[in-house]
């Protein structure tokens, strides 16, 4: 079984447009942010069910755009109850699976973050493909833009070999019983520091291939990139 889990239950503090709803729900060109992940994830057909992972209070909200948007194989979309944090959600979306299927070893499971809209049908391949083969993957892209470290965030300490770092994208994906069981080892102060799945593996040294990613499949952080993404969606520059 291959399952997709849509992380969708963060709250989007970091843009301050005064605008209440989560950026997942926000729309560009038309089209809430997170109907686009959902379509894509359907549209390979390797998916056998799909755990959209959202805040309790948009529960009503998000059955009714995915009614609205998606026209076939609504029954395989599970809404979850996602927590206060990426870590929570993530435990709830793995217990729903528990809850609902008997696991299997060869059971796949494909992280991905709702506000990036623009994944790839090759991207979500791959993650299931290199999953298969090496239990363990995330989604990265070279890093193009010089990289300072400076500790006083005044002045320059390092400019360390760009060549060597990579930026995470997602999804991030794995054999689902070797996850629940590195999800099982973390101490309570791993978890609080976790901001990317991927460290799941790291924090337990367990080794993470990499597979390529995208610049379309950037996430929506701030006002400018909600600018940027409706410029994409509207213009049809985001092709697959």
């Amino acid at each position: 079984m291959n399952y997709g889990i849509i992380l969708a239950s963060g709250k989007g503090t970091r843009i301050n447009d005064h605008i209440s709803l989560p950026k997942q729900f926000r729309q560009i060109n038309g089209i809430p942010v997170i109907i686009y992940p959902i379509k894509k994830m359907f549209e390979i057909k390797r998916f056998d069910y799909l755990y959209v992972v959202i805040p309790e209070t948009y529960k009503d909200y998000a059955i009714e755009i995915i009614e609205k948007y998606i026209t076939r194989e609504k029954e395989k979309i599970k809404i979850t109850i996602g927590g206060k944090d990426r870590m929570d959600s993530i435990d709830a979306a793995i217990k729903a699976i528990c809850n609902d299927h008997v696991v299997s070893d060869d059971d796949i499971i494909v992280i991905h973050d709702a506000v990036r809209p623009f994944v790839t049908s090759k991207i979500l391949n791959d993650s299931i493909d290199a999953a298969q083969k090496y239990n363990a993957v995330v989604t990265s892209m070279p890093v193009s833009d010089t990289l300072l470290i400076s500790h006083s965030g005044n002045i320059v300490d390092k400019i360390p070999q760009r060549n060597l770092y990579y930026k995470g994208q997602s999804p991030d994906s794995f054999k689902l019983k070797l996850f629940i069981g590195l999800l099982n080892k973390l101490k309570p102060e791993e978890r609080e520091v976790i901001t990317g799945t991927s460290q799941i593996c790291t924090l337990n040294s367990y080794p993470i291939y990499m597979i390529p990613g995208d610049e379309m499949n950037f996430k929506i952080t701030t006002a400018s990139d909600f600018i940027i993404a409706n410029s994409i969606a509207k213009e049809g520059e985001y092709h697959d």
